[in-house]
């Protein structure tokens, strides 16, 4: 596409584990230019550390509300075990990559910014919905952005009662993060949610 004129867009290429050795053999860095005169450039490298609320699959502290007692995971759990986690990180920090970080429950984001500050990589916790409010300041002291969407505010919404009615105070901490010093980058998670700027900045 800028190839063939487009010039009005600006591209951030991710990479995710399984391309993470091409993407290091071939020396790109966060920030380096892949094409359009720096429209389009290296992003991070993506880990999906946990799954979802609606699928009971984010990892927390404590139990979903609503789980089924006989359930085999009724906190949901880690996609990667936190050695993997922390490997992952100083391999993508070794090669000039960011890491932006999928953590949507408690223990996720825990166990990110453990990694994180074990690893001095840089980076984002992209989603950051539940959040342990001692985790607050360390996000800040690493100072680490958090991606967020605030259209899942609303769609999220009758779910997270269901799951979380018990630490609904600390889901979308959009006011207490940027309070301690904590970028947002706010996004819409598209295709999951529309890809409206104007629905994101109306929710938050």
């Amino acid at each position: 596409r800028v190839a063939a004129g487009v010039d009005a867009l600006r591209v951030r290429c991710a990479t995710y584990l399984d391309t993470l050795d091409d993407v290091i053999a071939a020396g790109l860095r966060t920030g380096a230019p892949l094409a359009g005169d720096g429209l389009v450039t290296m992003g991070p490298l993506k880990i999906i550390t946990d799954g979802s609320l609606n699928t009971r699959t984010a990892y927390c502290h404590q139990p979903y509300a609503d789980a089924d007692p006989t359930a085999d995971r009724p906190c949901g759990a880690p996609n990667l075990t936190t050695a993997e986690l922390a490997d992952a990180l100083r391999r993508a920090r070794a090669a000039g990559l960011e890491v932006a970080a999928h953590a949507i429950g408690d223990a996720a984001v825990a166990d990110v910014v453990a990694a994180f500050a074990a690893t001095a990589a840089h980076g984002s916790i992209e989603h950051a919905q539940l959040v342990a409010r001692e985790d607050v300041p360390r996000i800040a002291a690493l100072g680490l952005r958090a991606s967020v969407q605030p259209a899942h505010l609303l769609d999220d919404r009758d779910v997270t009662m269901r799951c979380w009615p018990d630490r609904s105070d600390r889901c979308f901490p959009l006011r207490a993060l940027p309070e301690a010093g904590v970028e947002l980058a706010l996004g819409s998670d598209a295709p999951v949610a529309p890809l409206d700027p104007w629905l994101a900045m109306g929710a938050a």
